[in-house]
């Protein structure tokens, strides 16, 4: 992977609840004594990279149909989202919103005074593709949640002072799509100095692209109904290019989220990067039911729902409901690779802070910590993470796995359901999708399902729930395909790991273990957080909201 071991002059880097460092030099520096020089150029860049997504996109992936969020705060923001009882005024939507649009000004400031600085033209040129990058991405995700959103595109101001209103969505993507290109134009392939190893590549930037035209052309399809195709072409074109650029899966799905490779591979395109003993998270701490690991300290603070495992093919490429492999009495056994690999999955042996191992056992009647519905126990289904995960070496803090912004497997993803969509039977459909599938210890997709345009569709969704759980990608996925007020529209259930009846427990979803709503009317933007209307009039709110 191209990664940037940023010893962070100019973040802010959030250790999982707490921040770590402020030390932002756009914010802070003397205007007399920085921005003068090519060196300055680059550190203050660094600021603009403290920007990018970083590990609390997993806890996101609560507000789809994959997870569930069981701490108290949890519930009181992503909670929300998925349970219908969202409001203007809650705090994590001004945090959705108020945070891009900092972010935004901060790339927009560091711009301005790149203008100012007189060094070599190419260098230059790139530095600003790797802000123009930033630009775009937060954007694109405003749009994401909010739909139509102010556009700020020159002057770095605060977006309570501007008093602008909103833009149409349209014309803040065409904006993303002029930054992305420009980074598309300007930014290397590779780095050959080490010490540039792992700043946005021309792949990343094509990367986004990509997803920003998957996105357009989803709401082109599914939502309005026509004009598609041309959108769909172009986030076929734009992953396609990444194709030839060295990137591949690795040989093993859970190595890619360990401390020991720590994202140093050739599948990640683009991640948030920390540092051992530096800059760390708690995400392992977070996801990990109690009683586990060298501390036993796991929160259980979100928890995979009954449906999502379920939904994980068995070996012979079948579902659970119609595989003769399936046997109810051993449910985790002859199923996708990237099952064991993704959950804690009940009856599994785990080390506990004792060093033995024991089976984890999250019924409410075993008596062990992880038991489901105590306080940092197996949280509410009785499903935890192992994926970004490693309960050999579980201490709070100290987690230095990098998040994945952009993976290889997302690439033949976006490259399947793009051609699937408009060039139906398309070769390269088949080929990209058989390369994920195999390394999950799956069939090749059949020549007869690979022509069917419904049935590919079919299996390149579920293919993108399961090689992205956690990544906060299922959430805009269910959102762009219109499909959430199918899957938001029903309760979301645990399992109860009754020792005596093995088999009826997995069969049956006893544990109800959230009541779950989705109104289509209205739900698939967010509404525009009350504080941002009062301070600004212009700015009106998202219909039914």
């Amino acid at each position: 992977m191209k990664k940037i071991l940023i010893l962070i002059m100019g973040a802010v880097v959030f250790c999982g609840c707490k921040k770590v460092l402020e030390l932002d030099p756009l914010a802070n520096a003397s205007e007399n004594t920085y921005f003068k020089t090519a060196e300055d150029a680059k550190v203050g860049l660094n600021a603009v990279y403290a920007t990018l997504p970083n590990d609390r996109d997993f806890w996101k992936d609560c507000s789809s149909d994959n997870s569930i969020m069981t701490n108290a705060w949890g519930e009181g923001g992503m909670g929300f989202i998925n349970q219908g009882s969202q409001k203007a005024s809650d705090a994590y939507l001004l945090e959705e919103y108020s945070t891009p649009y900092q972010s935004i000004r901060r790339a927009l400031y560091y711009l301005t005074k790149l203008k100012a600085i007189d060094f070599d033209a190419n260098l230059k040129k790139r530095y600003e593709a790797e802000a123009r990058f930033a630009l775009a991405m937060r954007y694109f995700r405003l749009v994401e949640h909010f739909g139509d959103v102010p556009l700020i595109k020159e002057q770095p101001v605060l977006l309570e002072e501007s008093k602008i209103p909103r833009n149409a969505k349209q014309e803040v993507l065409t904006y993303a799509l002029q930054c992305v290109n420009f980074s598309v134009d300007n930014l290397p392939v590779a780095y050959t100095d080490a010490s540039d190893n792992g700043r946005i590549t021309k792949a990343a930037a094509l990367m986004l692209r990509a997803n920003i035209y998957l996105y357009m052309a989803s709401w082109a399809k599914f939502h309005t109904g026509s004009g598609a195709t041309v959108y769909w072409q172009h986030a076929a074109n734009s992953a396609d290019s990444v194709t030839t650029m060295g990137y591949r899966l690795e040989d093993d799905f859970a190595f890619v989220f360990t401390e020991a490779a720590n994202n140093n591979n050739k599948e990640v395109i683009l991640g948030r990067q920390y540092v051992k003993n530096l800059i760390t998270h708690m995400l392992p701490v977070l996801a990990s039911p109690g009683g586990v690991g060298v501390t036993g300290e796991g929160w259980a603070s979100f928890c995979a729902t009954r449906d999502l495992v379920d939904s994980y093919e068995c070996t012979d490429g079948k579902t659970i409901q119609t595989s003769s492999l399936y046997n109810p009495a051993n449910p985790y056994q002859n199923r996708d690779k990237r099952l064991a690999k993704t959950f804690i999955l009940p009856g599994i042996p785990i080390k506990r802070p004792d060093g033995t191992m024991k089976p984890f056992q999250p019924d409410p009647s075993s008596g062990m910590p992880e038991r489901i519905g105590a306080e940092g126990g197996g949280g509410k289904t009785g499903y935890m993470y192992l994926k970004f995960n490693d309960l050999n070496t579980l201490r709070p803090d100290e987690s230095y796995i990098n998040w994945p912004i952009y993976r290889y497997s997302e690439t033949l993803l976006i490259i399947a359901e793009a051609f699937n969509e408009f060039s139906p039977g398309n070769p390269k459909i088949k080929s990209a999708i058989d390369q994920v599938r195999q390394r999950a210890g799956l069939p090749v997709v059949e020549p007869s399902v690979s022509a069917d345009q419904s049935a590919m569709r079919t299996l390149i969704r579920n293919e993108r729930r399961h090689e992205f759980v956690a990544e906060h990608k299922r959430y805009f996925d269910i959102l762009r395909w219109k499909t959430a007020e199918i899957v938001l529209n029903q309760p979301a259930y645990g399992i109860n790991v009754n020792v005596t009846d093995p088999v009826g427990a997995y069969n049956v979803p006893q544990i109800k273990a959230q009541d779950r709503a989705f109104d289509a009317s209205r739900m698939y933007v967010w509404p525009i957080p009350q504080s941002v209307i009062d301070a600004n009039p212009m700015i009106k709110q998202n219909p039914g909201w």
